[in-house]
């Protein structure tokens, strides 16, 4: 299960620092926001931003857990729509619609992004076997644009569904590797398949026109989260040696343009939370001190904020913010 997909297994931190410039005047959050529950995800879309927490049961397989899904305006900080979820897992957000996947009976729900209210479900089974008896899609990532929802599994398979979430357009089979996270935009979507690199998606055709290795054989980033954004795909993952996971973590750039792996960032390991917004990649260590900016054109850092970091990060109305495991969400200064 994806849980926490903007925790990334990464210690980012430790990028390229030359020429960063340090903004502690910013060190103290403006703004507070005391959702509760325990967090699970924090976006930004539509000029909100959307937390999501778990309230009870939500430990072991939780099939039957509760959570919450929280409208939050980043102009003033206030809760402007609250709903209950049940089995709470992932979400995404466009102008048609909030979707959430409901794992444990493979289906997806569209909430209406004013009031909160359910308003379409799509239930989803695999267009195959993948045991003898067994057809179940157990969604784990949705992914939104204004025209498409895809919703991807770790049992080989992509589904393609309508923006109304009310019938499965295609399902696109992938190989059966260890999934790792899911970007999509109005032409295009990119998925991570562990070893196998990087997978992109022809949303007009549902055929897979590229498969990126990000490094040889011999040493080769196992890919793990996608973030799209101004002409470049980011992928985040750990190293490997001979298929074995070795201690460094490296952030991968990819030219869409050309299908092609443009270089690869070494890091060290650790925890770290990413985001991407106002063009740029912004990345700190989970529960660390400072959050640093990155240019996605050169991988350099090129500013530094001071403030203590949650588990999450998002940027919304020009602002910087941070989710902690408590469900807190705190503004940490001006990303613009």
């Amino acid at each position: 299960m994806r849980g926490l997909r903007l925790v990334v297994c990464l210690a980012m931190v430790a990028m390229i620092t030359g020429g960063a410039v340090s903004l502690r005047q910013q060190a103290v959050p403006v703004l507070t926001v005391r959702v509760g529950g325990t967090a699970l995800e924090l976006s930004a879309g539509g000029g909100s931003l959307w937390v999501l927490v778990c309230d009870s049961g939500c430990a072991g397989e939780a099939r039957e857990s509760m959570g919450r899904i929280v409208r939050v305006d980043p102009r003033t900080g206030h809760i402007v729509a609250s709903a209950t979820l049940v089995r709470p897992n992932d979400i995404a957000v466009a102008a048609s619609g909030v979707y959430a996947t409901d794992f444990w009976r493979d289906t997806i729900r569209r909430l209406d992004p004013t009031t909160l209210r359910e308003v379409s479900a799509l239930k989803l089974r695999l267009p195959f076997r993948f045991t003898a008896h067994d057809n179940a899609f157990l969604p784990l990532v949705v992914a939104a644009t204004p025209r498409a929802v895809w919703v991807a599994t770790d049992r080989c398979a992509l589904a393609h569904a309508n923006q109304h979430a009310s019938r499965v357009i295609a399902t696109v089979r992938l190989p059966c590797a260890a999934f790792g996270g899911m970007s999509a935009a109005d032409n295009v979507v990119w998925l991570s398949e562990s070893l196998l690199g990087v997978y992109r998606v022809d949303p007009v055709t549902n055929r897979v026109v590229a498969r990126i290795h990000l490094g040889p054989r011999e040493r080769r980033l196992n890919a793990d989260r996608v973030l799209l954004g101004d002409g470049k795909v980011l992928v985040s993952g750990e190293w490997t040696s001979g298929g074995a996971p070795t201690d460094g973590s490296g952030l991968a750039r990819i030219d869409p343009k050309r299908n092609r792996l443009e270089t690869v960032t070494p890091l060290p390991s650790g925890a770290l939370a990413l985001t991407y917004g106002d063009h740029s990649l912004w990345l700190a260590r989970m529960g660390g001190p400072t959050v640093k900016r990155i240019d996605p054109h050169t991988g350099k850092t090129i500013a530094t904020f001071h403030g203590h970091v949650g588990v999450a990060l998002a940027v919304a109305n020009g602002q910087l913010w941070t989710l902690s495991r408590n469900g807190t969400l705190r503004q940490l200064g001006k990303s613009s």
